[in-house]
């Protein structure tokens, strides 16, 4: 992705991640997959309805340790885990990134899940101009 690409998704979207606990960092292989699947949602929102969702499997470019990754990306939400199984549930894995990404989500102890993911990011879009309500818009005097 080019750095003209990168600016672009941090424009559309407000992107979020765990620590990796192999690399005790952000991993950076971990943030070209938030980024990538963030330009990609953005270029096929004109062409998508609001209920398109892409979700799989990869295992993530540049990881060292070549960590599986699953992803569910819609317009409202793009979320990735790394380093689970096939087995370990999306509804477990989503209450556990609750957790942590948002501030009024109820508690979800990384011991319900079987395996923890060993990092996990996520991509919210900001709001489009034309979402902007008159409320924000605060006329001169």
């Amino acid at each position: 992705m080019t750095p003209m690409d990168q600016t672009t998704t941090k424009q559309t979207h407000h992107f979020s991640q765990s620590i990796c606990m192999h690399l005790g960092r952000p991993c950076p292989a971990l943030s070209r997959m938030l980024t990538a699947l963030a330009g990609a949602l953005d270029k096929a929102r004109p062409v998508t309805s609001a209920e398109f969702e892409l979700c799989g499997e990869s295992l993530l470019d540049g990881c060292a340790r070549h960590c599986p990754a699953r992803f569910i990306a819609t317009h409202d939400r793009i979320r990735v885990f790394c380093d689970v199984t096939e087995a370990t549930d999306t509804e477990a894995l989503d209450l556990f990134a609750d957790t942590l990404f948002q501030p009024d989500s109820r508690a979800f102890a990384a011991a319900k899940l079987h395996q923890p993911p060993c990092a996990m990011g996520e991509a919210l879009p900001k709001p489009l101009p034309q979402q902007i309500t008159a409320q924000t818009i605060h006329p001169a005097l």
